[in-house]
């Protein structure tokens, strides 16, 4: 015979209570999450999305709404922040494998396109003549103006062998040009050159802080600086426009020249998880040798951390010209479809609590960059040169005059009678080279007509724009030595190697090397 189970008022009194508490917390939790303003903004968003949809004029697709929204939302942000696609997410998988197919550059988002930070060394973009500064307006006649640095830079990427025409705006001087640049299969080189000047100083070319680039430039440094038995006078690192890459590269790089406790950098965020002071946790490996590090405006981000903690520590001085001015840290999130977000999650800031941003980086995220305690004017970034290099009449003529070249440079130097021959090559070819103050003048000539002026004064006129025209004419034997070296640095690459330019023809002629050895070697030199 069955016999029920005798009823426990304690459990069910216990089980009642139990039912209650969590009623309560679950309506606590509803109005905690109703209460939320996330909560609140999003379902905003989406009545407007549905509204949006059922009752505008005109078609709009939901996808096309919610491109614009998130792009509004990343454009008050600073303009190293951005909507990353799987595309993307996926070519820089790629790029971390060492190699890429491309032009070469570094972009951040512009508000009429793309803003170069940094050409890429002996790249598609470099050849062309493209700088740091420029300013992609448009691709293959596409506008990239309103578009994030990722949704533009797929008008840039395709195929090896492939071309793309770039309209550039450059803001120095103020121009607009078209350039066809021809993609490229990149293959990561840390260092395309690390060897010896002619005054026993030991040079090394470092053009980025992408994985390895550490590790390279120790094995350099170790082959160069720390076997030989007879120890250089000095080492100069070269970083001009070098944009940077990751930040432990940077940090991994400073340590090297620093003693143990040395402050090399720090990180403000926040969040606390972002805040973090870095110090040296090793010995100088060139045990205290003297330190040049050459700079320009293409140095950013990471060359900014390693020049300026080895400035501010004293173990190195700085020379060239102010650097780029990016003291910022970028962090990824990547959403389960596949997509994410590039977001500046910090600012590092050098010893002595020195940042290189400003704080309200949504109206100011262009730094101040670091001030060389030298200043030395490159000559490449001066008018006619930048004119040649846009011309490609260089690579030209070089190509054409290859084993000429060649065999003059191995008897000793190119003489001068060549920059004669490139004259007259430039003027068969119409080169077209203005300088600056050429249309100043011309202005001036133009408002002389337009206004009458006396015939005195039109004649004066006449005479300093006849002066103007001819100094330009004039302007290839006034870069005399820079035209015998870019010949000779192009053919000697094309002959043989890049490292072999360098060793034959840059390191030993190039003045900005020889200006940071004479200031290395005797610190009274200005």
């Amino acid at each position: 015979m069955n016999q029920s189970a005798p009823f426990d008022r304690h459990s069910v009194l216990l089980a009642l209570v139990l039912l209650c508490l969590i009623c309560v917390i679950c309506g606590g939790m509803g109005v905690y999450v109703l209460s939320d303003p996330g909560i609140e903004m999003s379902v905003a968003l989406v009545r407007s999305l549905e509204h949006i949809e059922n009752y505008y004029v005109d078609s709009v697709g939901r996808e096309q709404l919610v491109g614009v929204a998130r792009r509004g939302m990343i454009e008050r942000l600073d303009r190293f922040s951005g909507y990353v696609t799987s595309d993307h997410f996926d070519e820089m998988d790629r790029q971390q494998s060492g190699r890429y197919s491309g032009i070469g550059i570094s972009i951040v988002r512009h508000e009429d396109g793309l803003l170069i930070m940094a050409v890429r060394e002996g790249g598609p973009a470099h050849e062309v003549g493209l700088l740091t500064g420029d300013v992609i307006l448009a691709a293959d006649s596409v506008s990239l103006e309103g578009l994030s640095a990722s949704e533009a830079s797929n008008h840039l990427r395709g195929e090896e062998g492939t071309a793309v025409t770039l309209t550039i705006y450059r803001p120095v001087p103020p121009d607009t040009l078209e350039v066809k640049v021809t993609r490229q299969d990149i293959t990561y080189q840390h260092i395309p050159y690390a060897g010896y000047t002619p005054d026993s100083l030991v040079y090394i070319r470092l053009l980025d802080f992408d994985p390895g680039a550490s590790d390279d430039l120790r094995a350099a440094l170790d082959s160069l600086v720390i076997a030989p038995s007879s120890p250089p006078r000095g080492l100069i690192l070269d970083l001009r426009g070098n944009p940077g890459g990751l930040f432990y590269e940077a940090y991994r790089t400073a340590d090297l020249f620093l003693d143990e406790g040395t402050f090399i950098v720090g990180t403000n965020g926040r969040s606390r998880w972002h805040d973090a002071d870095f110090r040296a946790d090793g010995d100088d490996v060139i045990g205290g040798l003297p330190m040049a590090v050459l700079v320009d405006g293409g140095s950013a981000s990471s060359s900014e951390i390693v020049a300026g903690a080895l400035q501010q520590a004293g173990r190195a001085i700085l020379v060239g010209d102010t650097t780029f001015g990016k003291g910022l840290v970028q962090g990824y999130v990547r959403f389960a479809d596949g997509d994410g977000l590039r977001l500046t999650i910090s600012r590092y800031f050098l010893d002595g609590e020195i940042y290189l941003n400003d704080f309200d980086s949504t109206l100011n995220e262009i730094g101040h960059g670091l001030v060389p305690d030298n200043f030395y004017r490159f000559e490449e970034y001066q008018d006619f040169p930048l004119a040649l290099e846009r011309s490609l009449l260089l690579q030209r003529f070089a190509m054409l005059h290859q084993e000429e070249i060649v065999a003059e440079v191995d008897e000793g130097l190119l003489d001068v009678s060549w920059v004669d021959r490139f004259g007259r090559f430039t003027e068969e070819q119409e080169l077209d080279y203005r300088s600056e103050t050429m249309d100043r003048v011309e202005l001036v000539e133009y408002f002389a007509v337009e206004d009458q002026v006396s015939a005195r004064v039109s004649r004066l006129v006449n005479e300093v724009a006849g002066l103007c025209r001819r100094s330009d004419r004039a302007a290839h034997l006034r870069f005399s030595d820079y035209i015998l070296r870019r010949l000779g640095q192009i053919a000697y690459e094309r002959e043989f190697s890049v490292y072999e330019a360098y060793d034959r023809i840059v390191v030993p002629q190039r003045p900005d090397i020889d200006f940071a050895t004479r200031v290395l070697l005797d610190p009274t030199t200005n």
